[in-house]
């Protein structure tokens, strides 16, 4: 197969990932400050999109991102599962890679929701949402962690194993920080506005607690896609392919022929509404 029938250097996408999805965060939040939809600190990542134009932005560029990070996992997928058939690795491997993907496509499918069900308007669904992400996100770290240590040496060196598994670890502490701390702190709540939440409010501290392990942990998820980018530079993947079949369409000379002469035909006496 010519070298043109094949989709390369596929080692960008998780770089364009490292670098929008941050870029994303950054962008929402300085609009929102901006518009002093949120005060200026550390507010969740959700609520600087609460509220238009920011939220729009945020769920217009998450909603792309989201398709190439499901993208990215089905890929990692692909490459795990060819070197575990090509070099008869462990039959365990492909369980660990099957509930890879599985998680995977779970965390993308919640971060999708958070960004277009906003906490301000069905928070119910946004905190399904967020939970689906960062427990999911967190759970695919772990999975590929694994497998990482599985790939050794063929695909991938124990030095990144071992980093990846401290990122999953980081990445876990965060998120049931961040958990605990946020639940804690909306019990001790009592103000109007969780967007804006003041000193005197109640559960200042335990909100900051939360909000920051949430940036950390998000900051994490971001270095944890990039590490795929060098493992895929030696990954091609083929064109999808379209089948036409005839059985299911007059493609035959004479069936163009009355086609055209049809159309012709009403081209010179035009149909006449009365």
């Amino acid at each position: 197969m010519d070298k043109e029938d094949y989709l390369v250097n596929l080692h960008y996408l998780p770089i364009i990932l490292f670098i929008s999805l941050p870029s994303v965060f950054i962008l929402t939040y300085v609009v929102a400050v901006v518009l002093g939809h949120v005060e200026a600190g550390f507010p969740y990542i959700s609520d600087a999109a609460s509220y238009a134009p920011e939220s729009c932005i945020f769920a217009q560029f998450i909603n792309m991102l989201t398709m190439l990070m499901s993208f990215v996992i089905y890929i990692r997928y692909s490459q795990v599962k060819e070197y575990s058939s090509t070099f008869s690795l462990q039959e365990s491997l492909s369980k660990w890679n099957y509930w890879s993907l599985i998680f995977g496509l779970v965390g993308t499918f919640g971060l999708s929701i958070v960004a277009n069900f906003q906490e301000s308007t069905v928070i119910v669904m946004h905190f399904i949402g967020a939970f689906l992400c960062f427990g999911a996100s967190t759970a695919y770290f772990w999975t590929q962690a694994v497998c990482t240590f599985y790939l050794h040496p063929i695909g991938s060196s124990l030095r990144l194993a071992h980093f990846r598994t401290a990122l999953s670890t980081f990445c876990t502490v965060c998120f049931c920080i961040s958990v605990v701390t946020g639940t804690l702190a909306f019990a001790a709540y009592k103000g109007t506005n969780p967007q804006k939440w003041y000193k005197e409010d109640g559960g200042w501290e335990l909100h900051m607690a939360s909000t920051v392990t949430e940036w950390l942990c998000a900051i994490a998820f971001c270095i944890y896609i990039l590490t795929f980018s060098d493992e895929f530079k030696n990954v091609k993947v083929t064109h999808p392919k379209v089948l036409c079949t005839r059985n299911r369409t007059r493609l035959t000379n004479e069936a163009l022929n009355e086609s055209q002469n049809s159309a012709m035909a009403q081209h010179r006496h035009p149909a006449r509404v009365t």
